[in-house]
């Protein structure tokens, strides 16, 4: 199977500490996920994390690990949904400050998860796993750009 990642690249009209706190912080995490969801965040190296919550009656859980915090440049750790499948991915968020008061945040997936579901794409689609991604960044910049 070919070596291949899903990246994104977004900018926002917040300091690069708004982004890392919206991507570690449960409070900050809420817009982007549903007010049900339960954060367990143990915020180290090595530290591991879940996020889960329930939808249209199923239980939905992510987990992984922290592998590099640098906040607000940085943030590196594993991700899986172990209900669905044994394989963990990694995913990198650089966050870089833009110098006009926002920054640009270069999100990364890669792994043999990612690979294999891009790998099945017809030309021209766009993976759940973007779509998803996207989304949560919408919502981030919706919350920003409210206030909240």
């Amino acid at each position: 199977m070919p070596d291949r990642s899903l990246r994104i690249v977004r900018r926002f009209d917040v300091p690069p500490e708004a982004v890392f706190d919206a991507i570690t912080q449960p409070d900050a995490m809420r817009v982007w996920w549903t007010d049900d969801t339960v954060f367990d965040i143990d915020l180290r190296v090595g530290g591991r994390w879940s996020i889960s919550r329930e939808e249209d009656g199923m239980p939905l859980r992510m987990t992984g690990e922290y592998l590099e915090i640098d906040r607000p440049r940085q943030l590196r750790q594993t991700i899986g949904m172990p209900d669905f499948s044994p394989g963990f991915d990694v995913v990198t968020f650089d966050i870089a400050d833009d110098g006009d008061g926002g920054c640009v945040v270069t999100f990364e997936q890669t792994g043999s998860e990612i690979a294999a579901e891009l790998e099945a794409l017809a030309p021209g689609d766009v993976s759940e796993s973007e779509k998803g991604w996207q989304q949560g960044f919408d919502l981030m910049e919706a919350a920003w750009r409210a206030g909240t």
